[in-house]
């Protein structure tokens, strides 16, 4: 019997290396930074030897990340896919849910949070 895969990406893929700073939303997992292997407007996919990571993870991901710039744009996401590949390395899809706005999450007297 013969197996069919349907693909289910809505946009096409780019093959882009970008470095990607990927924090898990849960502190009990470490932050990385990556380099993406391909990308889309909704997703990225790259590389880790990290085996942290599974599937409907929440992280946070900062694309074309560089320490030094305060101007970066940050994203909340989840993992949708993961991939065993060659040298001990896992492939990992991630969906780009919303852009990522920390002040909106911070408790303060002009922000009180319900």
């Amino acid at each position: 019997m013969q197996n069919v895969m349907t693909e289910r990406r809505q946009d096409q893929r780019e093959n882009i290396s970008e470095p990607v700073l990927i924090c898990p939303c849960d502190p009990g997992y470490s932050e990385e930074v990556c380099t993406t292997l391909n990308m889309s407007r909704n997703g990225i996919y790259f590389a880790t030897t990290t085996g942290h990571y599974f599937p409907g993870m929440n992280v946070i991901v900062t694309l074309n990340f560089h320490p030094d710039n305060p101007m970066q744009q940050e994203y909340i996401g989840d993992v949708v896919r993961l991939e065993r590949l060659e040298d001990s390395k896992w492939g990992v899809a991630i969906r780009i849910l919303m852009p990522y706005h920390p002040e909106a999450w911070h408790v303060t007297s002009d922000n009180p949070v319900l």
